[in-house]
C-alpha cells in the first residue's frame, strides 16, 4: 500500500517518454520557424457589395493582420464584392484594389495602404505607440486612446500597445483614459511614414475609496490593478515561471508565507492547511478545488488560461470574507477581446485544453469556454511503468455575461470537473478506483441604482460526490500493509445558495458594505471499511484482528453568514475599515461573531502601511465529516485571532520592497487524521501508520520580506524570504505542524524580448519535521524449535521532533513565440528540478538483527520527491 515510495521511479520514467514526446514538439517548433509573410497568411473574407473601407475592416478582422489605412483616400461610393475565403491576404488585396489608384507594402508587423505618389511609394499615416506607468514602465492594458482630431478609438492590449489609423500628416492631439490613472493629452507628429514608438505614460491617480486595498498579505496576480500598488504577479510572470502542467496554485507556491510540496498543489499559507483556504470563482465558493484528491490534488479545477486576475490575501481579510481562517483565493474569469473572436488551444505533458471566447449582441454580450482533458494515463503507458497508475482528469468551464443596460450586467456561470483514478500496487495486491465529480452553476446580476448605490446578487447550486472503493492485502507484512483490507467509500452532497453584496457611498470619504450568504445543504454517506493486521497479544501470541468500520448518514443543514463593514478615509492618506461579520450553522449548532478591523497609511505616493486584527471563525462544513476515520458528529467551530503589519514601498525602475509580520492564534481545532509515514495512499485510513492527533491550540507567527522587480523588456526578478513558525500544542507539548519551514527562500529571474523568454526558479526551504519510528519483533516458535512467525510491530516517537534534510531545486523554462496563420504560437521547453536533486518527503526504516538474536531499528533514505522532469508544450492563440 505505499504507493508513494514509486512516485520518483514513475517520474523517471516519465522524464523518457516526455523526451520522445519532446522530438515531436521539437519539430514543431523548428517548422513554425517558416513564418509566412503577412500577404501570405488566410484571408478568410467574403463580403458582398460593401464599401471598401467596410472590406478592409472585415479583411483585418478575418485574418489578423494589422491593415494601415486612411479613410480619406479611399473612394467613398464604391462598392466591393470579395468571395475570399480561401486565398492569401495577398489576393484579396489585389482583388479590392484592382480598380483604385491605391496600392499596399508590407512591412514586418503590418500592411500599409495609400495612394501611389511620383515614385511609387505608399503614404504611410498610422500612428503606432504604447501606454505605460509613470516611473515603474509598465504596460497599461485596456487604456482608451483616442486621435482628437478624427475621433477615432482604439483600446490597448495586453501589452500595452496600439495603433491608430486615419491621420493626416501633421501634429496631432492623443488622449488617453485609464481606471486607477490620470487622464492624459500626447502631441505627436505624424510625417509621411507612420509614428514608431509613441510611448504615453500615465500617473496614478487617487484610488477610488472602494477600491483601496487595506489587507495585509494581498497579491494580485494575471491582469493587475492599479490598487495592488507593486504586490502583483503579472500574465507573463505566470506563463514564464517554471511549474508543472501550468498550474496556477503551483505558482503561488513561490510566495512568502505559502507552503506546498511537489505532488500536492494545495496551498498551505501561514501555519494553515488546504481546508483553511476559502478559494472562490467568479464570488462562488469551490467545495472541492482540486484534481485528483486521491493522491493529494494534484492540479487545480480551472485552467489559468481562463481567469482574468486573481487576488490572494494571506493575511487578516475583511468581513465580507467569513467562515474561513486560513486565506482568500479569489479568482475572476478572464474579458474577452471587445470584438471578434479569440481561440487558444494548449498541449503539455499534462494536458491538452481548448479555449474560445468571444461576443455577440453588438458587444453587449461577451462569452468564455474552456475544455481541458488530462492524459497521464496515456504518458503512463508508453513508459516502461506496468499500468498501475491511470489517472484522468478533466474540465468545463462556461461563462456568459450581457450588458442589460448601462450599469446592469447579468452573467452565467458553469463549472463541472471530474477525475478517474486507477491504481494497483502489484506488491501489496491492492486495487483502487475512484471518482470524483464536481458541478456548479450560478448566475449573478451587478447593478449600479444610483452612482452611490451598488449590489451583487448571486444565485446558485452544485453538486460534489465520490465513489471509492478498493481491496488487497498483504500476508507477508501484515504491519504496515493490512493482511487484507476492503474499502467501499460513496458519498454526495448537494447545495444551493443565495448570496448578495451591497456598497453604499455615505459621503466622498466614507462607504457602507453590507451582505449576507444563505445556503442550503444535504448530503449522503455511505461507508464501510474492514481490514486484518498481524498483533500480538498480552500474552505474546500472535494474533490478527479485523477492524471493520461501517457508517451511513444523511445529514442536512442550513447557513447564514451576515455582515456591515463602514470604510473611510482621514486626511487622504489613512483609509480604515471596521467590520463584523455573523455566521450561524444548523448542522454544527455554531453561532459565532468575528470583529475585524484594517488600516493604511499611504506615507506618500511610494509607500504604504498596512495593519490588521480580527476573530476568524471555521465551521466544519456538511461534505467535510470525516467518516473514513470514524467521524459521525460535527465538530464546533474553530477559532482563530490574528494580527499583522506590513509595509510596501515603490523602489523606482520598476522594484517594489515589502516587509510582513503576522501573529495567529488558533482555538479549538478539529481532530486531524495524519499517516505518520507522509506516503500517499489513495485509501490511507487502513494503512498501519493512520493516527488521530488532537491539538488543543495551534499557533503561527513569522516575517517576510519581498523584493521585486517587474519589467515589460529585458531582465525581471523576485526575492523573497520568510522567516516563519507553525506549531500545534499536543499532549502538553508543542509540536512542529507538517508543513513548517523555519526558513524559506525563493530566487526567480526572468528576461524577456519580442519572441523569447527565459526564466529560472531557485526554492530552498528547511526541512519538514517528521515522526521517528521505533521497530520491535515478537518471533514464534514450533514444537521443533524453528520460527514459525516473526511480527514487527512499529511504534512512534514523539510527533514531529524529527526534521528531514533541506529541500531545494532549481527550476528553468525557455519560451519562443512565432507568428503562425494569423496568430501566436508560443512553444515552451520546462525542466523541473534541473539538478536532480533528492528531496525527501519522509524515512523508510527496516529491522536488523545479529545471530545473538538482537534486533534494531535503521533508518534509510526513502520517500522521494520528484526527480528531473523536463516537459514540452505549446500554446497557440488565434
Amino acid at each position: 500500500m505505499m504507493m508513494g515510495c514509486g512516485i520518483r521511479r514513475r517520474y523517471a520514467q516519465l522524464v523518457r517518454s516526455s523526451m520522445r514526446t519532446g522530438i515531436v514538439l521539437f519539430a514543431t517548433s523548428v517548422s513554425a520557424q517558416q513564418t509566412p509573410t503577412l500577404l501570405d497568411r488566410p484571408a478568410r473574407l467574403v463580403v458582398e457589395e460593401v464599401t471598401l473601407e467596410a472590406a478592409l475592416r472585415e479583411l483585418r478582422r478575418t485574418s489578423g493582420v494589422a491593415l494601415a489605412f486612411s479613410p480619406d483616400l479611399l473612394p467613398p461610393e464604391a462598392q466591393v464584392t470579395c468571395a475570399c475565403r480561401d486565398v492569401t491576404v495577398r489576393q484579396a488585396l489585389d482583388r479590392l484594389l484592382q480598380d483604385t489608384d491605391l496600392e499596399y507594402v508590407a512591412r514586418p508587423r503590418q500592411i500599409l495602404i495609400g495612394r501611389r505618389g511620383d515614385n511609387g511609394a505608399v503614404p504611410e499615416v498610422t500612428i503606432l505607440g504604447a501606454v505605460v506607468e509613470l516611473g515603474s514602465g509598465r504596460p497599461i492594458p485596456s487604456a482608451d486612446v483616442q486621435l482628437r482630431s478624427t475621433e477615432r478609438r482604439t483600446l490597448t492590449g495586453s501589452d500595452g500597445r496600439f495603433v491608430l489609423t486615419g491621420a493626416e500628416p501633421g501634429v496631432h492631439r492623443i488622449s488617453v483614459r485609464a481606471f486607477g490613472y490620470e487622464e492624459t493629452e500626447a502631441t505627436v507628429t505624424v510625417g509621411v511614414n507612420a509614428v514608431q514608438g509613441a510611448r504615453i505614460e500615465l500617473a496614478r491617480a487617487p484610488i477610488p475609496l472602494a477600491e483601496i486595498v487595506i489587507s495585509p498579505g494581498s497579491y494580485g496576480l494575471l491582469e493587475v490593478s492599479p490598487a495592488a500598488m507593486g504586490s502583483a504577479i503579472t500574465r507573463d510572470d505566470i506563463e514564464a515561471t517554471p511549474q508543472i502542467g501550468d498550474d496556477v496554485f503551483r505558482t503561488l507556491a513561490r510566495l512568502p508565507g505559502v507552503a506546498t510540496d511537489d505532488v500536492s498543489t494545495q496551498l498551505h499559507v501561514r501555519g494553515g492547511t488546504g481546508r483553511d483556504m476559502l478559494v472562490r470563482l467568479d464570488g462562488l465558493e469551490l467545495y472541492e478545488p482540486y484534481h485528483l484528491r486521491d493522491l493529494d490534488g494534484v492540479f487545480g479545477i480551472v485552467d489559468v488560461q481562463s481567469l482574468g486576475s486573481i487576488d490572494l490575501i494571506t493575511g487578516g481579510f475583511p468581513a465580507n470574507f467569513g467562515d474561513k481562517w486560513g486565506g482568500v483565493f479569489e479568482m475572476r474569469a478572464r474579458n474577452p477581446p471587445p470584438t471578434g473572436t479569440r481561440t487558444t488551444v494548449g498541449m503539455s505533458l499534462s494536458s491538452l485544453s481548448l479555449i474560445s471566447q468571444g461576443t455577440f449582441g453588438e458587444g453587449r454580450g461577451q462569452w468564455l469556454t474552456s475544455l481541458r482533458r488530462g492524459f497521464l494515463q496515456y504518458v503512463l503507458a508508453v513508459t516502461d511503468v506496468d499500468d498501475d497508475l491511470r489517472p484522468v482528469y478533466w474540465d468545463v468551464f462556461g461563462r456568459g455575461q450581457y450588458l442589460l443596460a448601462e450599469d446592469h450586467l447579468l452573467t452565467l456561470d458553469v463549472l463541472s470537473a471530474g477525475d478517474d483514478v486507477h491504481w494497483q500496487d502489484n506488491d501489496t495486491n491492492l486495487r483502487v478506483d475512484s471518482d470524483w465529480a464536481n458541478t456548479y452553476g450560478w448566475a449573478g446580476w451587478e447593478a449600479s441604482f444610483t452612482p452611490s448605490i451598488r449590489a451583487k446578487t448571486l444565485i446558485s447550486a452544485g453538486r460534489v460526490s465520490r465513489d471509492r472503493g478498493g481491496r488487497g492485502g498483504n500476508p507477508a507484512d501484515g504491519i504496515f500493509t493490512p493482511v487484507s483490507s476492503y474499502v467501499s467509500d460513496v458519498a454526495s452532497f448537494t447545495f444551493w445558495g443565495l448570496k448578495q453584496d451591497w456598497q453604499i457611498d455615505v459621503g466622498g470619504d466614507a462607504l457602507v458594505k453590507a451582505g449576507f450568504d444563505l445556503r442550503g445543504s444535504s448530503g449522503e454517506y455511505d461507508y464501510f471499511s474492514s481490514a486484518s493486521f498481524h498483533d500480538v497479544d498480552g500474552q505474546g501470541n500472535i494474533v490478527m484482528p479485523t477492524r471493520t468500520r461501517d457508517v451511513a448518514l444523511e445529514p442536512s443543514g442550513s447557513e447564514l453568514g451576515v455582515y456591515t463593514a463602514l470604510r473611510g478615509r482621514r486626511f487622504g492618506t489613512v483609509t480604515w475599515e471596521a467590520g463584523i461579520r455573523f455566521d450561524h450553522q444548523s448542522h454544527t449548532g455554531d453561532s459565532d461573531v468575528a470583529p475585524r478591523l484594517l488600516l493604511r497609511w499611504d506615507a506618500d505616493d511610494q509607500t504604504a502601511f498596512r495593519g490588521t486584527w480580527g476573530r476568524y471563525f471555521q465551521s466544519q462544513g456538511l461534505h467535510e465529516l470525516n467518516v473514513a476515520d470514524g467521524e459521525t458528529a460535527y465538530g464546533p467551530s474553530e477559532r482563530a485571532q490574528q494580527i499583522a503589519l506590513g509595509l510596501e514601498r515603490r523602489l523606482g525602475d520598476g522594484m517594489t520592497g515589502r516587509v510582513e509580520a503576522y501573529h495567529r492564534i488558533v482555538s479549538d481545532p478539529r481532530p486531524v487524521y495524519v499517516n505518520l509515514s507522509r506516503e500517499i495512499d489513495p485509501v490511507m485510513e487502513v494503512a498501519g501508520d493512520r493516527t488521530r492527533i488532537d491539538p488543543s491550540q495551534g499557533r503561527a507567527m513569522g516575517l517576510e520580506l519581498l523584493l521585486d522587480r517587474d519589467r515589460p523588456q529585458g531582465l525581471s526578478w523576485t526575492t523573497s524570504y520568510a522567516l516563519a513558525r507553525a506549531e500545534q500544542r499536543v499532549a502538553g507539548r508543542w509540536a512542529p505542524q507538517t508543513y513548517d519551514q523555519l526558513h524559506t527562500l525563493n530566487l526567480r529571474g526572468s528576461y524577456r524580448t519580442d519572441r523569447w523568454q527565459l526564466s529560472a526558479s531557485w526554492h530552498y526551504h528547511t526541512g519538514w519535521p517528521v515522526t521517528e519510528q521505533f521497530l520491535d519483533a515478537t518471533v514464534s516458535e514450533g514444537p521443533d524449535g524453528e520460527i514459525d512467525a516473526f511480527i514487527v510491530k512499529r511504534g512512534f516517537g514523539a510527533l514531529n521532533a524529527q526534521r528531514l534534510p533541506a529541500y531545494h531545486r532549481l527550476d528553468v523554462r525557455a519560451t519562443r513565440r512565432f507568428r503562425v496563420g494569423g496568430g501566436e504560437l508560443e512553444v515552451y521547453l520546462d525542466v523541473f528540478n534541473l539538478y536532480n536533486q533528492d528531496n525527501l518527503r519522509g524515512y523508510f526504516y527496516s529491522l536488523n538483527g545479529d545471530p545473538t538474536g538482537y534486533y534494531r531499528t535503521e533508518r534509510s533514505d526513502g520517500e522521494e520527491m520528484m526527480p528531473i522532469l523536463p516537459t514540452l508544450g505549446f500554446r497557440w492563440v488565434f
